[in-house]
């Protein structure tokens, strides 16, 4: 058998490691990564392999040679990146008619490559996927399986929301020749586009799940976590490089480092090259690139990444020359909404930094800008404001309001990007919304965090002057108000002291309402996109609101949310469109933007204003227009739990539904959706006591199957 080794990629995450070297060629324990694959295909009896080459191919080609490890080698070049598929589909002559393995030159693993062979032989497949168990699955594409191991669904690099399995793609893949005729032409990825349109297609697609160790070496710490690993823990160090044998730990040094008596590095990576001088400080998680010159009495705090031959002066405090801390502060409290954390923890520095990461990430377009009109919220939203003309971007300064405000007028704005801070209680909430007014696709969330931990680039053109927009006036107060029916006197009452009630009054009274203490009794939520209405005793929730405006009202197309309750679906059964909360890829972009011309589905204001007008126009009361509506009750409940390999229950708690899982039951149906403290359940039934029911049996199913995770049965 022969193997294709996959060794183009650039490493881009792993700057400045790979300013000089392919990420193939980092060195694990003194020897390249492809060396630990080369030996590892030896192991296996693999003797001949094609190797797929891209970023900084004549190094890599001339390093390894026509042999290595009792490995032939062939080289296939991709002067223009083909994606997976398409770099291997250049081997098929190579290949030949012989079953093969393709596996990638940069990750560190000990899978047993024979069983996973014997596997697909025994499955009759055209291709085996070799899949590994890992605690955080966002970076790695998700496949789920039935018991037999036939594949039944992806999902690439997934936020948290929309896993469904602990289960993950690891680039090893034994293939049936066959294999070569299904690969189009051109660009083409293995996890994004081949094997999707594969189990389109029908065609058999099979898991193996090896538990040896695998690594993909793909950012700093696994990279360092992986020389720790053979190096049982203790500091790596390069040939010819002088270290002291005291005030170093956990930590990876280059070749030909001078490191001096005195100076201290902690759980760091040295490139080649490096001098470090007496009593410096290296922190934790910060990467000096090669060739850099630490002075005497230097500090580089906690996730300073250097670029090469950096000179930092005697006696300099970096408090972080990258954005590595920056990084792990915002990872720590990215919440399903944006940013949630202790208002400590925003400090000036960190708000400029993010401003400008956030730029970056939505590609320096137009950006809004709102806080709550707090004085904690004007200081947070005017370092942003700093940051994103740092970062290139062009600000929109939309004033105060609310997070559904803010929404809205990234829609109506046509911006890259919306943001607003509300502070109060000692904690920072930062809600972002893209251009239709809902959360971000999940590449903003990754290019975020990767333009966190590298240096802020400084924008090389002028700064873009800011414009100012009275949200409220021009944009929200207008969107509530037009082609509204008008109210003729029709007694109204909206409760609450907040910003979306103050507003919604205004709305009422501009076309007829009677504002005052009787009749139908409105009530927003803080945030503006939560309505709940009562009237003579009689209330319903805001999904029954949607479900009155969907039964009576909306008649064309619509798209809803893919946790929206299936009795509310069931309104507009084949005229409705779902989308998640935040996607892995585009393809839900139609949905996304269906929704966006619908306002009155995602704001309570305009909600309000039409069920208001639906109550005067027809002149039946909200308990007669309910009476029509499909019998549907939703409750729901946290359980907090933290458990490594928590995310492993879901396949066994129910089916993939877009955001998490859900589990069916007689009566109802109950939606696990995994969040950063644990599970979020929601379940529907006909009546509150059985989704009570049904929703005490999924927490009691849960905890049975996180206590055998940890052993406890």
């Amino acid at each position: 058998m022969k193997a294709v080794i996959m060794a183009g990629g650039k490493g881009t995450r792993l700057y400045p490691l790979t300013s000089h070297l392919p990420k193939p060629l980092l060195p694990i324990l003194h020897l390249p990564c492809i060396t630990h694959i080369l030996r590892l295909l030896h192991k296996h009896h693999i003797t001949e392999a094609a190797v797929t080459t891209g970023y900084l191919a004549d190094t890599l080609e001339q390093t390894l040679g026509q042999e290595a490890e009792g490995v032939s080698l062939t080289y296939f070049r991709e002067d223009i990146p083909l994606g997976t598929a398409g770099g291997v589909a250049q081997t098929r002559e190579f290949i030949g008619d012989e079953d093969f393995i393709v596996i990638s030159g940069d990750a560190l693993c000990e899978t047993d490559l024979t069983v996973a062979i014997e596997a697909r032989r025994k499955a009759d497949a055209l291709a085996l996927l070799v899949l590994t168990r890992v605690s955080d699955p966002g970076e790695f594409g998700v496949v789920l399986h039935d018991r037999d191991g036939a594949i039944t669904g992806f999902s690439e690099k997934p936020s948290l929301s929309g896993t469904f399995s602990d289960t993950v793609n690891t680039g090893i893949y034994v293939f049936s020749p066959a294999i070569f005729s299904f690969i189009p032409e051109g660009v083409c990825d293995f996890g994004r586009d081949l094997f999707p349109a594969l189990l389109r297609q029908g065609q058999r697609l099979y898991a193996h799940i090896d538990t040896h160790y695998w690594c993909d070496i793909g950012d700093h710490e696994s990279y360092r976590l992986a020389n720790l690993r053979l190096s049982e823990g203790e500091t790596v160090i390069g040939p010819r490089s002088s270290v002291p044998d005291a005030g170093i730990v956990g930590s990876v040094i280059g070749q030909h480092c001078r490191i001096a008596d005195g100076a201290r590095i902690e759980d760091a990576i040295l490139c080649d090259h490096v001098t470090v001088e007496a009593e410096a400080f290296i922190g934790a998680g910060s990467v000096i690139g090669r060739g850099c010159r630490i002075g005497e009495g230097a500090v580089l705090s906690d996730g300073t990444v250097l670029d090469p031959d950096t000179v930092v002066p005697a006696g300099a405090w970096l408090r972080s020359g990258g954005g590595g801390s920056y990084k792990a502060v915002v990872s720590a409290f990215l919440s399903e909404n944006g940013l949630l954390c202790p208002l400590s923890e925003m400090t000036a520095p960190l708000a400029v930094r993010l401003g400008s990461a956030l730029c970056e990430a939505c590609g320096r377009g137009r950006i809004g800008l709102m806080s709550d009109g707090s004085s904690e919220g004007g200081r947070i939203a005017a370092a942003l404001l700093r940051g994103i003309r740092a970062g290139g971007g062009e600000p929109i300064l939309m004033g105060q309001g609310f997070e559904a405000m803010a929404s809205y007028g990234a829609v109506s704005l046509g911006l890259s990007l919306a943001l607003f801070v509300r502070c109060e209680d000692g904690r920072l909430s930062l809600s972002w919304f893209d251009r239709h007014g809902l959360y971000p696709v999940r590449d903003v969330e990754r290019k975020l965090l990767s333009a966190l931990s590298r240096d802020s680039v400084p924008n090389a053109e002028p700064p873009k002057p800011s414009s100012d927009v009275d949200a409220a006036e021009s944009l929200y107060l207008p969107m509530l108000t037009a082609k509204r029916c008008a109210l003729d006197g029709f007694a109204v009452s909206v409760t609450g002291d907040n910003a979306p009630s103050h507003l919604l009054t205004r709305a009422l009274l501009a076309i007829g309402g009677k504002v005052g203490n009787g009749g139908l009794r409105l009530s927003l939520s803080d945030d503006g996109f939560s309505l709940s209405a009562e009237q003579d005793g009689f209330t319903i929730d805001d999904r029954h609101v949607k479900a009155l405006l969907l039964r009576y009202l909306i008649r064309d197309r619509v798209a809803m949310p893919a946790t929206t309750p299936d009795a509310v679906l069931d309104l507009c059964r084949g005229r409705c469109q779902l989308y998640t909360h935040c996607p892995s890829g585009e393809e839900e972009e139609p949905a996304r933007a269906l929704a966006a011309r619908r306002p009155e589905l995602i704001h309570g204001g305009a909600a309000a204003m039409e069920l208001a007008g639906l109550l005067a126009v027809s002149g039946r009361s909200l308990k007669e227009l309910c009476r029509h509506l499909p019998a549907f009750t939703c409750r729901s409940a946290e359980l907090i739990d933290c458990s490594e390999g928590r995310l492993g229950i879901l396949p066994s708690v129910g089916a993939p539904a877009g955001d998490g899982v859900v589990a069916s039951y007689a009566h109802g149906n109950v939606r696990v959706i995994p969040s950063r403290r644990g599970f979020r359940l929601t379940s529907e039934a006909a009546s509150g006591e059985y989704a009570e029911e049904i929703l005490a049996l999924s927490e009691k199913e849960i905890k049975r199957l996180l206590a055998s995770l940890r052993g406890e049965e």
